[in-house]
């Protein structure tokens, strides 16, 4: 890898930020992240995910170079086996997380180095998680192969500058992803899942979803499913989590234990109204007194009610009203209802008015 120099370092930088600023709706922001960094900080393998802000669970991931049998077991050593730098650990910490910084013996330490990677001829691990004040939208994950140098410092300050530009890029396309017109309401549908990760629907509404749920190429293995289904056989069996399909709607994944096999059971349904009215409001960076101001405002609700709901006085809420302008963009509060959710998407949320 030629030196990265602090003028390259710059132009990736701004590079990625135009990236992320012109991305469409359709746009596969992932692989367009790992495109242009690659070729700044190489590595041999890498993953880019998405995640759910509110649970920190993966939703969607870019696969580079690593074969499609390393998923699952990629997945149960992350959501099950206590271990270094895991990303539930890191997020919001703003830490760029370097293996061999963290643990003076890897390969005993760490059961994921142990047991997915060194197997795989990896030796050097770099992790983040790209976040902001509303959760953890995404995770960064890089290895060099043995033999290989280390990810160094200017390298680990560049992941570190790229992160709060990911985060804004996948909060981005959220927004728009989020307030598509779902007009299409396939009801609910059942996929089941087995204990080595094969995905087959349950019914013809879990057929038509897990068509909606399917990667985009071979790269990309189901990653949501892999998540929920991974996270069911290390708890009590049930798990939660919000994805988006295909056809840009937001879709909620329910898993529990079959009552008469090892498979796991996923309910997938349209993401209720409520739910997306909570993400859209972490999309645009709003904190978590903040949303409560901004879905009161789409409720119709006064400064004053506002203040007896929240427990706080009427100028603590014209504070928070303000912040909410001023990351909406906008200057009223209907133009706030009208931005955030639309006409409407406000009328399928709250009910009409009045």
């Amino acid at each position: 890898m030629p030196t990265l120099t602090a003028d390259r370092a710059e132009r990736t930088v701004a590079g990625v930020r135009r990236f992320c600023e012109t991305a469409t709706v359709e746009t596969d922001l992932l692989a367009g992240l790992a495109q242009r960094v690659r070729p700044v900080i190489g590595w041999d393998c890498g993953v880019w995910f998405t995640t759910d802000p509110s649970t920190t669970l993966f939703t969607d991931a870019h696969v580079d170079g690593f074969d499609p049998d390393t998923c699952a077991p990629w997945f149960h050593h992350e959501l099950n086996v206590e271990d270094v730098n895991l990303f539930r650990d890191l997020a919001g910490s703003g830490r760029v997380a370097v293996l061999a910084q963290d643990c003076d013996d890897p390969v005993r330490t760490s059961a994921r180095h142990r047991e997915v990677m060194r197997p795989r001829g990896l030796q050097h691990e770099v992790r983040l998680t790209v976040d902001d004040a509303a959760g953890t939208w995404g995770a960064i994950e890089l290895h060099r192969e043995h033999g290989s140098s280390d990810f160094g410092p200017a390298e680990l300050d560049l992941l570190a500058r790229l992160a709060p530009v990911v985060a804004r890029g996948i909060r981005r396309q959220a927004v728009e992803r989020a307030a598509l017109d779902a007009a299409d309401e396939t009801g609910p549908g059942l996929i089941l899942v087995s204990a080595d990760g094969d995905v087959r629907p349950g019914t013809a509404a879990g057929g038509a979803w897990l068509s909606l749920l399917v990667p985009r190429d071979s790269q990309d293995t189901h990653s949501a499913l892999l998540t929920v289904a991974a996270l069911a056989h290390g708890t009590d069996g049930t798990a939660r989590l919000r994805t988006r399909a295909a056809d840009g709607r937001w879709v909620t994944l329910h898993v529990a234990p079959a009552v008469d096999s090892d498979d796991r059971v996923v309910i997938v349904e349209p993401t209720a109204p409520p739910e997306i009215a909570d993400l859209l409001a972490r999309a645009h960076g709003l904190s978590a007194r903040e949303r409560d101001v901004a879905l009161g405002l789409a409720r119709g609700e006064s400064t004053e009610a506002m203040a007896a709901r929240l427990c706080v006085s009427t100028h603590t809420v014209r504070d928070h009203l303000k912040a909410v302008f001023r990351k909406t963009g906008t200057t009223s509060r209907t133009e706030v209802v009208s931005h955030l959710f639309s006409s409407w998407y406000a009328d399928r949320v709250f009910g009409p008015p009045g």
